[in-house]
């Protein structure tokens, strides 16, 4: 028998500089949001992450009186490593067991510390030697670090992701046209990504750092080129070696995306429509209070795009696997 899913879940965004809270409410496949919070991360190296973020996690449900104790949760680019690997029909080695070969040699931790997820990114026609799919891997001690914390707090997690392919269905139900190949760029203070989806499948992101943007935004006029350098070498990438050259739209979420200096030097570069839609906007007509919607200033709202995108994840649909 199918366990039923919970109609209460928290959606957890493990951010690069704060973790983001959405306890949602689900019924009949309608997503409404009953509260949101988030926490600041306290500044440390990287491989204390995972106790940083938990940290936080935990003086959030000490503060906030959420509903439930079962959640889903995303992880940070960061912590992750993600490869094209073409698949070759004519050896005998199966799909995971040429993923693992091909990883081993560009992992930066010891592979029998391997934990990874695939999806098809090109057809896998009988007639071709080869077939491309996007792996996404990690560290499963890391995994483990983030389960056993959340336990320790009574969370049950049952799913983690991260956070190009937990947005998946975000930008599909966001998209001028959800079944063009569209482009988003995601942006932290320090940090950012540049993906690639179509159909509500990742077909390749890439993560990239960041001079610090400064509080709010004021400087991030200062490294707008460096945000265009990294989503032009993507697009070379992705021109020369994946055939792609038709996105529809660009979208922009996160620190500075609301400032129109951002989306006008964007759509400048790359000559595309560009839009930093709020993504609550994706919610059911009562998925949210309008007077807190009103009220949600756009530089806020656009962080939660990760957790917005679990969230609808959760209500059934799975977008990048």
């Amino acid at each position: 028998m199918l366990q039923k899913k919970p109609d209460n879940t928290l959606a957890i965004d493990l951010g690069p500089e704060a973790v983001r809270v959405i306890d949602v409410k689900i019924r009949k496949g309608q997503t409404s949001i009953n509260s949101f919070a988030s926490q600041s991360i306290e500044a440390g190296t990287p491989e204390t992450l995972p106790e940083r973020h938990l940290s936080a996690l935990a003086s959030l449900l000490t503060t906030q009186r959420f509903k439930t104790h079962q959640c889903i949760a995303a992880m940070p680019t960061s912590l992750v490593v993600t490869r094209t690997v073409a698949l070759d029909h004519n050896k005998p080695q199966t799909a995971e067991e040429q993923i693992r070969w091909t990883l081993q040699n560009c992992l930066p931790f010891d592979a029998k510390d391997l934990v990874f997820d695939f999806w098809p990114i090109s057809e896998n026609l009988p007639t071709a030697r080869t077939w491309e799919v996007l792996v996404v891997a990690t560290q499963a001690s890391v995994v483990h670090r983030y389960l056993r914390g959340m336990e320790k707090m009574k969370l049950t997690c049952a799913h983690l992701d991260v956070a190009p392919c937990a947005m998946a269905s975000l930008i599909a139900l966001t998209a001028a046209n959800p079944d063009a190949m569209i482009g988003t760029v995601a942006l932290s203070e320090n940090v950012g990504f540049f993906a690639i989806t179509e159909r509500q499948r990742v077909l390749f992101w890439r993560p990239f750092d960041l001079p610090s943007a400064g509080k709010g935004g004021q400087n991030i006029h200062a490294h707008l080129d460096r945000v265009g350098d990294e989503i032009s070498k993507c697009v070379s990438h992705m021109v020369g070696s994946m055939h792609i050259d038709n996105m529809s739209e660009l979208l922009v979420y996160g620190h500075g995306s609301e400032d129109v200096v951002v989306t006008e030097y964007l759509k400048n570069r790359f000559h595309l429509p560009v839009r930093s839609p709020s993504p609550f906007e994706t919610l059911p007509p009562a998925g949210m209070p309008a007077d807190v919607q009103n009220a949600l200033q756009h530089s806020v709202a656009t962080g939660y795009c990760t957790a917005v995108g679990l969230a609808i994840q959760q209500s059934g649909v799975i977008g990048h696997g």
